[in-house]
């Protein structure tokens, strides 16, 4: 009896060990997948294929018109403020407060040498454009035209800064200020045929007819990540045209492959909504990915 007795436990520990051994392998064998799943190793869709976001479709620019006042307010803040894309490694780059803006880091979209930044918009705030260097080894070209203490040229290895702004015209203003379009800035730098892979544009409301010459001529094709402030209103509720301006852009963008994968609310540009009887943002940082149509 007590052989017996042995040789059960012997049989149950055995048995014990077996699954204990098993349960460990599974674990490990989950564990290695998930960390080649958060580095980006792991082979699988691209994640706008992976999920599908309920998407709101702008409509064009006659149908537009169409609508009232109200309608238009509340289609801008609805779209503005929504995901297209699931991106699941959004990084802040720079300074957590003002100067800081955020990118996907997913593997399709990940910067990687030799890469290429354009930030339009410094306001001495060079934390966005040294941390792209300085994380993914990147060639950054910083411009801004109001800067004149800081030098223009070389500032650290692969940076550069030029005292221009990003315009739909290329000309000198009233001010001084000298302003180009991103094409003329692409050919003086011979930057015409390459890939950028973040194109960042903070120019306080002048995005809108920037971006419209932008389409125009074609310079948004190169563009792997877009990341832009923009401003329907600074102070108090946007006229009607405002908001038709700021949505056919918006349309364009999507209509030429931009989705949007984060939204942030600039409280700085708050305002009481005559429609809602809310407080609402005129201003949005919006960072942008090229999907393939």
């Amino acid at each position: 009896m007590f052989t017996e007795e042995n040789e059960s436990r012997k049989v149950m520990t055995r048995s014990c060990k077996t699954l204990a051994n098993a349960a460990f392998g599974t674990l490990l064998l989950l564990s290695i997948l998930l960390l080649l799943y958060v580095i980006g190793l792991l082979p699988m869709k691209p994640s706008w294929e992976d999920e599908k976001v309920k998407e709101t479709v702008l409509p064009t620019i006659p149908e537009l018109k169409q609508l009232s006042h109200r309608e238009l307010a509340q289609l801008y803040h609805s779209y503005i403020n929504q995901a297209q894309v699931l991106c699941r490694h959004i990084v802040r780059i720079g300074n957590l407060g003002d100067g800081g803006w955020e990118i996907c880091e997913d593997q399709e979209f990940r910067p990687s040498p030799p890469c290429l930044v354009y930030s339009f918009g410094i306001n001495d705030d060079f934390s966005f454009d040294d941390h792209m260097a300085d994380r993914f080894n990147c060639m950054v070209h910083s411009f801004d035209p109001s800067m004149k203490n800081t030098s223009e040229g070389a500032r650290r290895h692969k940076q550069w800064f030029y005292h221009t702004g990003l315009a739909e015209q290329t000309k000198t203003l009233r001010n001084g200020w000298k302003v180009s379009t991103l094409n003329d800035i692409l050919v003086q730098q011979g930057h015409t045929k390459d890939k950028i892979d973040i194109l960042k544009i903070d120019t306080e409301k002048f995005e809108w007819q920037t971006l419209i010459q932008i389409f125009e001529s074609g310079g948004i094709e190169n563009v792997k990540q877009l990341l832009i402030e923009l401003h329907v209103a600074i102070v108090g509720e946007p006229e009607r045209l405002e908001y038709i301006q700021g949505l056919g852009v918006l349309k364009m963008l999507y209509d030429h492959g931009f989705r949007i994968f984060y939204s942030h609310r600039n409280l700085w540009c708050k305002y009481l909504s005559q429609f809602e009887g809310i407080e609402e943002i005129g201003c949005h940082e919006v960072s942008f990915v090229y999907i393939p149509q």
